[in-house]
């Protein structure tokens, strides 16, 4: 379907069986993190995901496309993203699907009838006071913990997955910790962890994790996804998350640099 573009917007291609993204030039561009996020991501056929902070719509897109859920529910507090999100869902065909929502994730309970199966959240990585603040506002939000905390989104989470719903989290590694202690404190319980490493010589600096509400006490702690080799190529397994031979939020599909993203190899020094 053809979409209405506004001045400051581009349509790059997703790299994935045709799927395409409206990003406006002024606004928080997705990374390849958020990529990674929506194929960590366990199937989800026949179910319902809520999305916390869909920005303009990337991981909703691939969740809807690749895990095939029943319903998905993005919600944006950000009108001019929201107003993205809505177009990009009508440029994939999505519209039947994916419902965006313009309201604050902390009021997520208003949009469910039922307790959902799936929370996927690529939160804002900084607490308020760390690194440095972008200076429009409307791109902070997407970096630092303006809007909605860790505590916020896990709570929010909470208390609309069913019991055996999952929380799915991108999230710096350095919150590990306080990542399974929020989820504790809200019943959800810590299953899967998959360190990610820009390459094999550093040490992991994103993790990928998955709770459950009331699940058990186990928890696997995979092996350290290494994202490039030691010549800054791609690796064999990063190309398998992805599906595909190019890996999308980087140069090579245009998407946007981010230095706490370890997939951008060219990232400069602006942090989120």
């Amino acid at each position: 379907m053809e979409v209405l573009l506004k001045h400051d917007e581009v349509v790059e291609d997703l790299c994935c069986d045709g799927l395409s993204l409206i990003q406006s030039r002024n606004e928080y561009r997705f990374t390849t993190d958020a990529v990674l996020l929506a194929n960590f991501c366990r199937d989800m056929t026949g179910k319902t995901c809520v999305e916390f902070g869909t920005g303009s719509g990337v991981i909703a897109i691939l969740v809807a496309h690749k895990k095939h859920p029943k319903k998905v529910i993005a919600m944006e507090i950000q009108q001019q993203l929201a107003d993205i999100a809505t177009r990009n869902m009508q440029l994939n065909n999505l519209e039947n699907t994916v419902s965006v929502v313009c309201d604050d994730l902390k009021n997520a309970a208003k949009y469910v009838t039922n307790p959902v199966d799936a929370v996927v959240c690529n939160p804002p990585y900084r607490r308020i006071g760390s690194g440095e603040m972008q200076k429009f506002d409307h791109i902070a939000m997407c970096r630092h913990e303006i809007s909605a905390t860790l505590a916020d989104i896990v709570a929010s989470a909470a208390k609309i997955l069913n019991n055996r719903g999952a929380l799915y989290m991108v999230h710096q590694s350095s919150r590990l910790a306080e990542i399974c202690e929020v989820c504790g404190a809200n019943k959800l319980v810590v299953k899967e962890i998959v360190p990610v490493c820009p390459r094999p010589d550093v040490d992991p600096n994103l993790v990928l994790v998955r709770a459950v509400k009331c699940g058990g006490q186990d928890c696997v702690l995979s092996a350290p996804l290494y994202v490039t080799d030691k010549h800054g190529d791609y690796t064999p397994a990063a190309k398998a998350w992805y599906g595909t031979e190019r890996i999308v939020g980087s140069s090579e599909c245009e998407g946007d640099i981010d230095p706490d993203c370890p997939f951008d190899k060219n990232a400069n020094s602006e942090e989120k």
